[in-house]
């Protein structure tokens, strides 16, 4: 009967060379997901139409830098997946739903009263005018209802389309059609405009 050997550790020798195999299979391991990642980045393009059916394009670089942080770790986790470009395709479309509800925050900071909103609300151009958020924030919340000024701010100070808004309030597309062109028939309102124009600041003087 052969006696095991005792290594310097306390373990036998057959079981230290089990332990020396882990090196070689963890670089094996990584290597594999190096492998996966590079594979899918050679369809970023076709990833980003997809991103894009779902948000705005000016979005559609960081939720694609996202989803691949997500996929890494996803795979170096140890997750075995057997279809890499589906799961990536599942990624990226909670990674850009999950863009959605943070935009929807920030608008929702945006148009209440914490002075810890997200943004700072004095950094926000309406138009070419030079017209900023702050300046007309008061007034569109007095002439517009919540719900209309919520959907004004996510199509003209965060550009998103009417689909966009619709998924971001959990909405219909016809209800956000219908509120921002409300919106826009009340702003326009002469009374209401003459309220809006754009006085410089002293310092611009």
């Amino acid at each position: 009967m052969t006696e095991s050997v005792e290594s310097p550790m306390g373990f036998s020798a057959p079981r230290r060379g089990f332990l020396g195999l882990l090196g070689p299979a963890r670089a094996k391991e990584r290597e594999s997901v190096e492998k996966i990642m590079e594979g899918l980045e050679k369809q970023s393009a076709t990833y980003k139409n997809i991103i894009l059916t779902r948000i705005d394009q000016r979005y559609v670089d960081d939720v694609w830098g996202e989803a691949q942080v997500r996929m890494t770790a996803h795979l170096r986790a140890g997750h075995r997946v057997k279809n890499p470009a589906a799961y990536m395709t599942r990624v990226c479309i909670n990674c850009a739903y999950d863009e959605l509800e943070k935009i929807k925050k920030r608008a929702e900071d945006l148009i209440g009263d914490d002075d810890t909103s997200v943004l700072e609300r004095t950094d926000v151009l309406l138009d070419d005018s030079g017209l900023m958020y702050s300046d007309v924030k008061a007034i569109m919340a007095e002439v517009l209802t919540p719900r209309d000024h919520r959907a004004y701010v996510l199509r003209f100070v965060y550009g998103l389309n009417a689909k966009e808004i619709a998924e971001v309030l959990d909405w219909t597309h016809d209800c956000v059609r219908q509120s921002l062109v409300r919106a826009d028939r009340i702003l326009n309102r002469p009374e209401v405009k003459r309220r809006f124009r754009y006085r410089p600041r002293s310092s611009e003087r």
